[in-house]
């Protein structure tokens, strides 16, 4: 009895995964309707959306979730036909709807029933051309009265009312994309990491035959066998690569609904303008900026953007803009959450957090307009005076830079006051196979992440200086603090610093923040699979996991954000 069982649940998941996806798309197509409330093709093709869900939950049995999509689509029908016409109420009382069909999926989802029964009255009086409140989603049963304003509709009245609808016909376009367990991915993945990993072994090994007396044949055909080795490990890392890749409107489809019920619940005028939503990255990566995007925006749509009156006074469009976009460059992705509102007052940062205790008067007169923007993500900071539903809790923007700093990613923040803001995401594509830079730090070899890298410089040792007892180095008129890397990963041993006329830094960027490791030579950059130290150096602070050279070494990859954290650099900048 298990396999029938077993068939139904997959059903039932492919249902809830596909109505899911179609309620994003519907999200958007409301938001773009309301702004455009003559496009017919628009309107048939939120109508078809509809009645593809309304369907597939009939043919399940689920006759709640049919009850409030068929009441939905009695209202979106007479749209479609000209007896109503789009407007804010409307259009409220529609997304209320796709609220509460998310809601059932949920429960569909986790419980395999809908849970609760909504309320279709409201829904009732706007299709009738009347005007309602749009209510909150109701629990308990709904009662079954023989009246309009909503009783149980039966098979038989919905098949006669879908016949008389008159479906607009659509050509299917092929599918191209196919959904495969994570898990099977991953293990697929691991594989091509040790493939990886053989072959820099084998790179290795053919560089060193050419230093030796072998027969010249023997090594042309070892160099034509790894020369084919390397071709074809990359293209399988990279195919395997691009199996996890999704495009990055996942997370941007849901902020135009988003962003229209937050204006219009604070009495704004605002435009979202989406670009660069087809750009991809690592589903990993994907799930960790939903977050961090979520605050952003919502801090712009509360106090980034002004109210219309605020906005006409100061000689703006009534209407403000919040721009979101993305960008490949390199190995990076870039994300920007830019607003045209009024900026944000170094000045005023500074004394809000003077008066909350975050930074000294004393700090404060040190800071740079640019180190009191950053500020702002320092944990329990908020510029509100009072708090609101959407934000000003002194909660997010610390969120915000610990998502990102966690897949080692870099933020910058740009802002002028009266004119807007922007914040600036730098994205590693994936998370999997990275990029290193190889460094010697005393005996022992280190790996330090690329992404957190922003150059390279040699030094003499004379070069760094001391400033209240801590070692910094003046690098273009910007003083940043350092710490030797060997003092950090062997603290007991002491410092060997010996009497080389040479000394290397790195600049790492960890967020917001900027500061140099000293190290005693560069090894150059090498792509790596890097793993789990799993229960032997679990809760080792600095050390984010290992990976093995092409020469067969163990090296240690630092976690530069927990180095930031245990160093607790006082000017890091």
């Amino acid at each position: 009895m298990s396999a029938p069982s077993n068939e139904m649940d997959e059903i039932i998941d492919e249902f809830v995964v596909e109505s899911e996806e179609s309620l994003e798309s519907l999200d958007q197509m409301f938001v773009a309707l309301e702004k455009d409330p003559g496009n017919t093709e628009l309107i048939n093709e939120i109508f078809r959306c509809a009645h593809t869900i309304k369907g597939a939950a009939g043919f399940l049995g689920f006759t709640k979730l049919v009850e409030i999509a068929h009441v939905t689509e009695d209202v979106l029908n007479k749209l479609r036909k000209g007896d109503l016409v789009v407007t804010e109420d409307i259009m409220d009382a529609v997304l209320k709807a796709m609220d509460i069909i998310k809601e059932m999926l949920s429960n569909i989802k986790t419980k395999r029933d809908e849970g609760i029964s909504p309320s279709i009255e409201f829904m009732q009086i706007i299709s009738e051309g009347k005007s309602a409140a749009v209510p909150a989603a109701e629990g308990g049963e709904v009662e079954k009265e023989d009246t309009k304003a909503g009783g149980e509709v039966s098979p038989e009245a919905l098949e006669a009312a879908v016949e008389k609808r008159e479906v607009p016909s659509f050509h299917k376009e092929k599918e191209h994309n196919i959904r495969v367990d994570i898990v099977k991915l991953d293990e697929v993945l691991n594989l091509v990491g040790e493939l990886v990993l053989s072959r820099n072994r084998l790179m290795r090994l053919g560089s060193q035959l050419n230093d030796t007396r072998i027969e010249e044949e023997i090594v042309s055909h070892t160099d034509e066998a790894i020369a084919q080795l390397d071709l074809v490990t990359s293209d399988l890392q990279l195919a395997v690569m691009k199996m996890r890749m999704q495009p990055i409107a996942k997370v941007f489809n849901k902020f135009p609904r988003m962003v229209r019920d937050l204006a219009r619940s604070g009495g704004k005028e605002i435009e979202l303008k989406v670009s660069g939503e087809e750009t991809e990255l690592d589903k990993t990566v994907i799930e960790e900026i939903g977050d961090p995007l979520i605050h952003l925006i919502r801090n712009s749509v509360d106090h980034g953007v002004e109210s219309p009156a605020e906005r006409e006074a100061a000689g703006k469009p009534a209407c403000g803009v919040i721009s979101l976009s993305a960008s490949q460059e390199g190995q990076n992705i870039v994300v920007c959450v830019e607003d045209d509102g009024k900026g944000m007052d170094p000045e005023g940062i500074k004394s809000s957090a003077i008066s909350k205790g975050v930074i000294t008067p004393e700090e404060a007169a040190k800071l740079s307009p640019k180190d009191a923007l950053d500020l702002i993500f320092r944990p329990g900071f908020s510029t509100v005076k009072q708090v609101s539903d959407i934000s000003g809790r002194g909660v997010g923007m610390d969120v915000v830079k610990t998502g990102i700093t966690n897949i080692n990613g870099l933020i910058n923040i740009e802002s002028e006051v009266g004119r807007g803001t922007k914040i600036i995401f730098r994205l590693p594509l994936t998370l999997a196979i990275i990029q290193i830079l190889i460094v010697k730090a005393g005996s022992e070899i280190y790996g330090i992440p690329l992404a957190n890298v922003i150059e390279n410089i040699r030094l003499h040792p004379e070069d760094v200086k001391t400033i209240r007892g801590r070692e910094v180095v003046r690098i273009r008129e910007r003083v940043l603090p350092v710490a030797r890397l060997e003092s950090i990963v062997r603290p007991r041993t002491g410092m060997q610093r010996g009497k080389s006329d040479k000394i290397y830094i790195v600049i790492i960027g960890v967020g917001e923040k900027r500061f140099g490791l000293l190290v005693d030579e560069l090894y150059g950059q090498e792509e790596i699979v890097m793993k789990s130290m799993g229960e032997y150096m679990k809760g080792t602070e600095g050390v984010a996991g290992a990976s093995i050279t092409g020469d067969g070494k163990v090296v240690l990859i630092l976690d530069v954000a927990s180095v930031l954290t245990v160093r607790r650099f006082p000017l890091a900048s």
